[in-house]
């Protein structure tokens, strides 16, 4: 890489970073909806039997099964752009990046509900560490939210990907490639800063107390 290229992605990095934060933001969110849903979900199939139970698991097994891309353009279509609050004459507007929250959402969602019916079970039979390993995991269901956060630029979302489209646009193609290489270290470096943190977690100190101690509080 030369110094013309290093300095020409430096004036654009500003620029870059915000869609890199806007990538954060909707994978925060999207790791949040669908964890919230999924508990909901996993509460359903471990506390209620029969019919209750039954459609709660069909619902985590369809959207583990749904590709997300596939979500993202349903909700983006489907869902409207705007509407009018019951009762009065605001008009709410739906923006795209919520759109892609939805259809994101899915993932985590499903990861949540079986995971936590696993863990539910270990913690019963007694295996405390089995059911921790949920904790860690679930880490990894916030990183996956991420890289697949870069699909949103398909429906208008101003992220990482689709400002590298936009300075491609406006700057020629001849930068295309060092745009999305430099693009793609944001991902990468991200990628592996979250599996050491992962790693260092689950062999951390902390996790080994906090599993001796509910060991010790589960015991007869």
């Amino acid at each position: 890489m030369n110094n013309d290229t290093l300095s020409f992605l430096l004036t654009w990095t500003p620029f870059l970073l915000q869609g890199f934060l806007w990538n954060v933001f909707i994978a925060v969110c999207a790791v949040g909806l669908g964890s919230l849903m999924g508990a909901g979900l996993a509460w359903l199939r471990v506390t209620r039997q029969g019919r209750t139970a039954t459609i709660a698991e069909r619902i985590s097994t369809f959207f583990r099964g749904v590709p997300t891309l596939a979500l993202i353009f349903y909700a983006v279509f489907v869902l409207p752009s705007e509407f009018v609050l019951p009762g009065s004459d605001t008009t709410v507007h739906v923006p795209q990046w919520i759109k892609a929250v939805i259809g994101l959402s899915a993932a985590p969602l499903s990861f949540t509900s079986e995971s936590l019916v696993v863990a539910h079970r270990a913690w019963r039979r007694g295996d405390i560490g089995a059911a921790l390993l949920f904790i860690p995991t679930w880490i990894n269901v916030f990183l996956i939210s991420f890289i697949a956060s870069s699909a949103s630029s398909l429906v208008g979302v101003s992220e990482l990907v689709s400002r590298c489209n936009t300075v491609i646009a406006a700057t020629g193609t001849s930068v295309m490639v060092p745009v999305y290489l430099y693009c793609s270290l944001y991902f990468v470096i991200t990628s592996l800063v979250f599996t050491a943190l992962i790693g260092r977690f689950k062999t951390s100190a902390f996790m080994a107390r906090v599993a001796q101690r509910l060991t010790d509080t589960a015991r007869p």
